[in-house]
C-alpha cells in the first residue's frame, strides 16, 4: 500500500505541474493581449498570486510590475494589495525588515477611507462594496503581518495581528480569509502546545475551506491537524493527515505546502526510525525545494537527509549532507541574524520617529527659555551694577538711595528666583532624555493589555457556550487560557506601573528621604535610557556600551532619583563627547561607554568612562562650576555637573574625581560611603 502511494505522488507532480503550467500559459497570453493598465495589473497581480507558493521568484517579478502600475495610476488600495503580495514573498525569503515597510506603506493606504473608490482589482468570489473591499484588503495585510511577526519570534504581537484579522473579516464575510487565519492560529496553538486550542481552529479553517470552495492552503489544514494528533500520541491518524496533506496540496498545486508536509512526515518517520521511509520523502523535501528554487528551507532538507541515510547505515552519504547542511546552515544563520537586526532596527525607529519630533520641539522650546533667562541674568546684573554705583554717587541722597536699595533688593530675589528656575530648567533636560528612552516601552504593554482583556472576553463567552452544552472539558481548556490571558494581564500591566512610576520618580522634587537601593540596577537603568535618548535625536549614532557590575554590590541608602539625575548626567555627557569625536575621528574609530560599579573598604564606586574628546587640563578645575559649558550655546546649561556634585559630596557625603587625557578619554568615579 505504500509503495502505490508514493507512485501515486511521483505521477500527480508532473501533470499537475503541467496543468499548473496551462493555466499560467492562459494568463501570459492575456498579459499579451491587454491593452490598458487596468487589464495589465489584474492580469500581473493573479500572476504573482498563482507563483507565490511554487516560484516565488516570478512571483516577486510580476507583483513588483504590477505595483509600479498602481502606483503610476494612483490606484491607492491596489497599491495596497500588492504591497501586501510583496511583504508575503520578502517575508518567504527571509527579508524581514523589507517585508515590514511593505506591510506598514500598505496600511497607511488601507486604513485611509479616501481610497475606497481608488481600485481596479475586485475578487471574483465575492461581491465587495469599495468599503467592504477596504476592509478586507487591510484585514489581509494585518494577518500577513502577524506571519511576519511569527517569523521574527513575536508570538504575542502574532496573535493580536491574528486576532484583528479574524475580526475584521467576520466584519465583511470574508470567509477565505477567515479560513486562513483560523488556520494560522491553529498553527500558532499548535507550537504554543495548547493542543486541543490548535485543534478546534484546524477545524473551523478545514469546514470554512471546503464550505467556500477555496482549497488552496487545506493541505495546510490537514498538515497541522496531523502534527497534533502526533503530538497527542496518535501516530496512525497522525500520519493519516500528513499524507491527506500532502496530496491535498499536491492536487492544489502549492509546492510549499507539499515541501512542509515532506519535512514533517520525513521528522516523524526518523523519530519511529523507519529508515525507507524517512530516506524516501527526505529526497523528496530536497526536490520540492529545488523544483520552487526555496533556498531557505535548504538546510532542513540536507539535515534530514543526513539522518536518514546515518539511520540507514549509509555513513559516507550521510557525511556528504551533513556537510551541506552546516554549509547552508551557517549562511542562512547569518543572513537570518543580520534580517532579524535590521527588523529590530525598523521596527524601533517606526516607533519612536512621532515621539522624536515632538521631543525636539520640546527641547527647541526648552533652549530657548534657557537663553532667555540667561539675558535676564545678564540684564539683571547690569541693572544692579548701575544701581550700586548710583549709589555711591549719590550718598547724601538718602531717600534716593532707600528708593535704589530696594530695587537691588528685588533684582537679587528675581536673580534667585531665576536661578531656581534654571535647576528646575535642568532637571527637566535631564527628564527630557529620558522620555525617547522610555515612552516606546509604554505604549507596548498597554497594548497587551487591552488586547488579551478583548480576547479573554472572547474565551469567556465561549466558556459560557460550552458549560450551556454540557462540554465540562473544553470549558476546562478555556478557562486556561483565560489564564494564561490574565497572567500576560497582570505582567503586562505591572511592567507599565513600573515605567510609570520610574517616571514619577525622577520627575518630582526631591524629598531627600533615603531607601536601601541596587546600584548595579540603578546604574544600568540609566545608562541605557541615556542611549536611547540620544538615539532619538541622530538615529546614525551608535556606541559600543560596556558594563561591568560588582556582583555582591550591598544595597546603599541614597536617594534614587537624585542618584539617577547624576548617572544622567555623566552618561549623557559621555554619549555626547563620543558622538562629537566620531564627527571628525577615523572611519576606524569605535565609540565606547564603560559603565563599573565595585567596592573600595567602606565606599561603593561607579565609574563611567568614555573614549571621546577628553578634557583639557585647563579646564579640569572649572568643569564642576555653576554655568561653565564647553557645549556650543542653546545645547548646555552649564547646571549639570555643578548640580550633580552638590547631590554626591553634599547630599551624600561622597566625592566626585575626574580622570581626563584631551583627545583620549575621561574617567569620572563617584565614591558613596556604603
Amino acid at each position: 500500500m505504500r509503495t502505490c502511494i508514493k507512485i501515486l505522488l511521483l505521477l500527480l507532480i508532473p501533470a499537475l505541474g503541467m496543468a499548473q503550467q496551462s493555466h499560467l500559459d492562459s494568463l501570459k497570453k492575456h498579459l499579451r493581449a491587454a491593452h490598458t493598465d487596468s487589464a495589465r495589473y489584474v492580469t500581473l497581480f493573479a500572476l504573482a498570486y498563482d507563483y507565490n507558493e511554487t516560484n516565488r521568484d516570478s512571483s516577486l517579478y510580476y507583483i513588483n510590475l504590477s505595483l509600479s502600475i498602481a502606483k503610476n495610476n494612483r490606484q491607492l488600495l491596489d497599491e495596497a494589495r500588492a504591497l501586501d503580495g510583496k511583504g508575503y514573498i520578502l517575508n518567504a525569503f527571509g527579508k524581514f525588515p523589507e517585508s515590514l515597510e511593505c506591510y506598514q506603506q500598505g496600511l497607511k493606504l488601507a486604513e485611509d477611507p479616501a481610497s475606497e473608490n481608488k481600485i481596479w482589482y475586485h475578487d471574483n468570489n465575492k461581491n465587495f462594496s469599495p468599503h467592504e473591499l477596504r476592509i478586507f484588503i487591510l484585514a489581509s495585510l494585518h494577518h500577513d503581518m502577524g506571519h511576519l511577526m511569527g517569523a521574527t519570534n513575536n508570538t504575542d504581537q502574532l496573535i493580536i495581528e491574528y486576532r484583528e484579522t479574524k475580526k475584521l473579516a467576520a466584519e465583511i464575510g470574508a470567509d477565505n480569509l477567515l479560513g486562513l487565519v483560523n488556520m494560522n492560529l491553529g498553527h500558532t496553538y499548535l507550537k504554543l502546545n495548547r493542543l486541543d486550542s490548535a485543534l478546534i481552529m484546524e477545524q473551523n479553517a478545514e469546514r470554512i475551506f471546503k464550505q467556500s470552495g477555496f482549497k488552496k492552503y487545506l493541505g495546510s489544514v490537514y498538515n497541522n491537524i496531523g502534527n497534533i494528533y502526533l503530538k497527542k500520541g496518535n501516530n496512525v491518524l497522525g500520519v493519516q493527515y500528513l499524507r491527506a496533506a500532502i496530496n491535498t496540496s499536491i492536487e492544489q498545486k502549492n509546492l510549499a505546502d507539499v515541501a512542509y508536509g515532506y519535512i514533517d512526515i520525513t521528522n516523524h518517520y526518523l523519530k519511529v526510525k523507519q529508515q525507507d521511509s524517512s530516506l524516501f520523502y527526505a529526497r523528496k523535501i530536497l526536490e520540492s525545494l529545488n523544483t520552487m528554487g526555496n533556498k531557505r528551507y535548504m538546510d532542513e532538507a540536507y539535515t534530514y537527509l543526513y539522518q536518514s541515510y546515518k539511520l540507514a547505515g549509509k555513513t559516507d552519504s550521510a557525511y556528504k549532507y551533513q556537510g551541506l547542511a552546516l554549509t547552508v546552515k551557517d549562511s542562512i544563520y547569518k543572513a537570518q541574524v543580520k534580517s532579524l537586526t535590521d527588523f529590530q532596527k525598523l521596527s524601533f525607529n517606526t516607533q519612536l520617529k512621532v515621539q522624536a519630533l515632538e521631543k525636539e520641539k520640546e527641547a527647541s522650546q526648552t533652549r530657548t527659555r534657557t537663553v532667555l533667562l540667561l539675558i535676564s541674568i545678564c540684564v539683571f546684573m547690569l541693572l544692579a551694577g548701575i544701581f550700586y554705583r548710583n549709589n555711591l554717587k549719590e550718598k547724601k541722597a538718602k531717600n534716593l538711595l532707600q528708593d535704589k536699595n530696594k530695587v537691588i533688593e528685588q533684582t537679587l530675589d528675581h536673580l534667585k528666583n531665576t536661578q531656581t528656575q534654571l535647576i528646575q530648567s535642568e532637571k527637566m533636560a535631564s527628564l527630557g532624555e529620558l522620555t525617547a528612552g522610555v515612552a516606546h516601552e509604554i505604549q507596548n504593554p498597554l497594548n497587551f493589555v487591552n488586547n488579551f482583556s478583548e480576547v479573554s472576553m472572547e474565551l469567556v463567552d465561549e466558556m459560557e457556550l460550552e458549560l450551556r452544552e454540557g462540554d465540562k472539558e473544553e470549558a476546562i481548556s478555556i478557562a486556561a487560557d483565560i489564564k494564561q490571558n490574565l497572567e500576560k494581564i497582570i505582567h503586562h500591566g505591572k511592567r507599565a506601573d513600573g515605567i510609570v512610576k520610574g517616571m514619577l520618580q525622577h520627575s518630582r522634587s526631591t524629598s531627600n528621604t533615603k531607601e536601601a537601593t541596587d546600584i548595579n540596577k540603578l546604574a544600568d537603568e540609566y545608562l541605557r535610557l541615556a542611549f536611547h535618548g540620544l538615539r532619538a535625536k541622530d538615529k546614525s549614532f551608535n556606541a559600543e556600551l560596556i558594563t561591568t557590575f560588582a556582583p555582591s554590590l550591598p544595597q546603599i541608602n541614597v536617594v534614587p532619583q537624585d542618584i539617577g539625575r547624576v548617572l544622567l548626567n555623566l552618561f549623557t555627557n559621555a554619549f555626547y563627547s563620543v558622538h562629537q569625536k566620531q564627527k571628525t575621528a577615523q572611519p576606524a574609530y569605535a565609540p565606547t561607554v564603560e559603565l563599573s560599579t565595585g567596592i573600595v573598604g567602606n565606599m561603593v564606586t561607579i565609574k563611567v568612562k568614555d573614549n571621546g574628546l577628553g578634557i583639557p587640563d585647563n579646564i579640569k578645575d572649572k568643569i564642576m562650576q555653576p554655568f561653565f559649558t564647553t557645549k556650543p550655546t542653546g545645547e548646555g546649561t552649564g547646571l549639570g555637573l555643578s548640580l550633580s556634585y552638590d547631590i554626591v559630596v553634599k547630599g551624600h557625603g561622597g566625592k566626585i574625581d575626574i580622570d581626563s587625557k584631551e583627545g583620549e578619554y575621561t574617567e569620572f568615579m563617584i565614591t558613596i560611603p556604603i
